[in-house]
């Protein structure tokens, strides 16, 4: 964790949103609002967590926001090829980079850029309700937010044994059973985290992760259950608290390459809960990282 800068990075794009509800565009703007609450609390560069028990002391300026990708909205390609330049200028400037989606389609470009800036191999850490391994459908094209992960194994150093889905559940197509079995993607369901410790869990994920050179993680608000995340792409019932996920972060994000949030929807939020919940992940995220 060597990074001195803590990246935000804005990605209002739901172009992707083929099938879910759109408006996760708007997310961005409403995240970093919400941050304001919890930047409030830092006085002379130190926080105090009351949870730990323990003050912070962070690095000088550390938090930057360097603003929004470059949307083109007539095109995808276009979208996602300025999404990679920004993302690997800051890769470039040792910045830890931050995005605020956007649906989950915003994944792809952001892994594609730290995959072209590293030798080794990468390793992904999913957070989420769904499996986003959809190839291409005639509905939803080749780059929609269910399909970030499977254009992410098409990169060579992407491999599906360094792939972690946390939280994944429901019920799914039937081609998924012997895609899952023959591919070898590490599954987490959420039923197996609510049956198991955070440790248990962060423990089985970074086995996985135990040969790769980068990691990424990607948080798909909708991973929570929708009584806590109402403004999400998708209600899927069954999910994760609150307290589990932010157990299982405390011990990755100092761990970790680049992050994203994904699919946090204010236009079906309600109280701003959503998106107050994501911009608590950002918080805790800078301060665990910026902190000396």
């Amino acid at each position: 964790m060597s990074n001195q800068k803590f990246g935000v990075v804005g990605f209002p794009w739901d172009g992707g949103a083929s099938l879910g509800r759109p408006g996760s565009r708007y997310a961005p703007s409403k995240i970093r609002e919400a941050f304001v609450w919890f930047v409030n609390r830092i006085e002379n560069n130190q926080v105090y967590n009351v949870e730990k028990r323990q003050t912070y002391q962070l690095a000088d300026n550390g938090i930057q926001d360097f603003g929004d990708i470059d949307i083109a909205a007539y095109s995808t390609d276009v979208t996602f090829r300025n999404a990679e330049e920004k993302i690997r200028g800051l890769l470039d400037d040792n910045v830890f980079p931050f995005v605020l989606g956007g649906d989950h389609s915003i994944s792809y470009p952001v892994i594609k850029a730290l995959h072209d800036k590293t030798e080794g191999k990468i390793g992904i850490i999913q957070f989420d309700a769904h499996l986003d391994l959809v190839d291409e459908s005639p509905i939803q094209g080749k780059f929609s937010q269910s399909s970030q992960m499977r254009r992410a194994l098409e990169l060579p150093r992407i491999n599906p044994e360094n792939i972690v889905q946390i939280g994944v559940r429901s019920i799914n197509y039937p081609w998924y059973e012997n895609y899952l079995k023959e591919s070898g993607i590490v599954q987490i369901t959420a039923r197996e985290v609510h049956k198991s410790t955070p440790e248990e869990v962060v423990a089985k994920t970074m086995a996985a992760m135990k040969d790769v050179e980068k990691i990424y993680l990607t948080f798909d608000i909708d991973v929570l259950d929708p009584a806590y995340a109402p403004g999400s792409g998708a209600n899927e019932p069954g999910g994760l608290t609150p307290v589990q996920c932010m157990e299982m972060l405390d011990m990755l994000y100092s761990k970790v390459d680049a992050f994203d949030i994904a699919e946090v929807n204010p236009l079906y939020d309600h109280q701003d809960i959503t998106t107050t919940f994501a911009a608590r992940i950002m918080f805790d995220c800078a301060v665990a990282r910026l902190s000396k």
